[in-house]
């Protein structure tokens, strides 16, 4: 009797604790993973100057940009070069991104999936990814990139005009540094790979100051993202403006 009596409580006391709801651990929880690796990446509240160079089938081009980011994923980015390109102006706002033309004061929006002069970033490529709004992470491996673990998070995208259809982004658990980003298309295709090629310390962290793009579509067109300098700051409101875009001209 002694021994049945005990038997039916541990019964009990595991079917109650299949209907506990266990709090996921930082380390567990697929959306804090992806904000952490995102801050590291492209930190908000910062100044960047940026050099944006591409190889495309033996041709070559050089982008210099100045990039101001805020709080809820707003971005202003100026170009500082070439000449021909050397005073358009982009603003992101959440989903909204508006653009200017060098010699126009006029602002058009912009689709997010067009590209930055003709190199493999876009313009979404610039900022940080939305998995609030628009993209629902989950946790799906680990692989091995550089000898090292890295957790695979697969993003699927929940917004019909979300720049990408799904993203498999490698973030390296030890210290949340992201490591690599794959982006698919609605058909399923890979469309381009970004690998975090070095990193040294900016705005007071180590963070990735060269990234590569690869193309998977166009073969032998990549990019590189070099980033020459970073500082922590905290950009006046007005600079996230369409009016703050046409003062500018």
């Amino acid at each position: 009797m002694r021994n049945r009596f005990k038997l039916e409580i541990l019964l009990v006391a595991g079917t109650l604790s299949l209907g506990v709801t266990r709090t996921l651990t930082a380390a567990e929880n697929p959306r804090e993973i992806m904000r952490r690796a995102e801050e590291i990446r492209a930190p908000q509240s910062s100044e960047m100057k940026v050099k944006l160079d591409t190889v495309n089938t033996g041709k070559s081009s050089s982008y210099t940009m100045k990039v101001l980011a805020s709080t809820g994923r707003r971005s202003y980015s100026e170009f500082l070069a070439p000449a021909e390109e050397r005073g358009r102006r982009m603003l992101a706002l959440g989903r909204n991104y508006f653009s200017t033309l060098p010699d126009s004061k006029r602002v058009v929006p912009i689709s997010r999936r067009e590209l930055i002069g003709n190199s493999a970033f876009a313009v979404a490529d610039l900022f940080q990814i939305d998995t609030e709004k628009e993209y629902e992470p989950k946790i799906v491996g680990t692989e091995t990139i550089e000898n090292a673990p890295a957790t695979k998070l697969e993003l699927t995208a929940i917004s019909d005009d979300a720049p990408y259809a799904k993203i498999h982004y490698f973030v390296r658990p030890a210290d949340s540094f992201p490591v690599r980003a794959q982006f698919y298309g609605i058909s399923g295709k890979l469309l381009k790979t970004l690998t975090m090629t070095s990193k040294r310390e900016l705005a007071g962290a180590i963070r990735p100051d060269k990234l590569r793009m690869d193309d998977n579509v166009t073969t032998g067109k990549f990019s590189v993202w070099n980033t020459l300098s970073m500082t922590k700051k905290n950009i006046p409101e007005r600079v996230f403006t369409r009016e703050y875009l046409q003062t500018q001209q």
